[in-house]
């Protein structure tokens, strides 16, 4: 399966920021083995689009998002995969152009109509909105630029433990779209009051990477 970036987080150490009505800035403690280190997600919103910025690990992305169609470009710089690239979608084709793995790049995407979605976290619940119980969507490999035929969906309420509390979320569930939705998956767990990402855990190069959200205050 592909390696998907800031797609799971054990909720340890992280600060909440809120710079406005539709601005927000948060902070995720992310675990694999001994490895942790700190991810940060700012979330802009207009009437009309999503902009998502996520850093840390020595990359940074950025997705545009317009509700009711999904990405419609991505930039990531990886210093680690020395990667600097655009990726922009019009129509079924996502176009990618820039430095992958230090070499200048070109390359075109093929997909179908369902929607592409990038960055894993921030906002899920905008790619499957209250009253749809699944979708079926496309993500990007940062590693190779395949692309991957994903399915969301909701799998129920859970009561969710963090640091002394016990908050309502709405769990979601990803796995591959078709025949191989049974042998990998990744959990998210979401404030039901707010929609806030909490907590997740996504199966990852031979292991489990948790992050974790931590709000100074935060009750159920």
């Amino acid at each position: 399966m592909p390696s998907l970036r800031s797609a799971v987080f054990i909720l340890s150490v992280a600060v909440c920021v809120r710079l406005g009505a539709q601005n927000e800035l948060r902070q995720y403690k992310e675990t694999h083995g001994s490895r942790v280190s700190l991810v940060e997600y700012a979330v802009s919103r207009t009437e009309t689009e999503i902009s998502v910025r996520s850093s840390g690990n020595g990359a940074t992305d950025e997705m545009q998002w317009v509700p009711g169609n999904g990405t419609v470009s991505w930039r990531e710089k990886d210093t680690v995969l020395d990667n600097d690239m655009l990726a922009e979608r019009t129509g079924d084709i996502i176009r990618i152009k820039g430095r992958v793995r230090g070499q200048e790049s070109d390359r075109e995407v093929h997909i179908d109509g369902a929607p592409w979605y990038q960055i894993f976290g921030p906002i899920v619940y905008d790619l499957l909105p209250p009253g749809m119980a699944e979708r079926e969507f496309w993500v990007i490999d940062s590693t190779d630029f395949t692309a991957h035929k994903m399915l969301v969906r909701r799998a129920g309420a859970e009561i969710l433990s963090l640091r002394g509390s016990r908050i309502e979320t709405e769990k979601i569930h990803f796995s591959p779209a078709g025949a191989l939705a049974p042998f990998w998956g990744a959990d998210f767990w979401y404030r039901q009051r707010d929609a806030a990402w909490l907590y997740s855990r996504l199966p990852e190069n031979g292991g489990v990477t948790v992050d974790e959200l931590e709000e100074p205050g935060a009750e159920g």
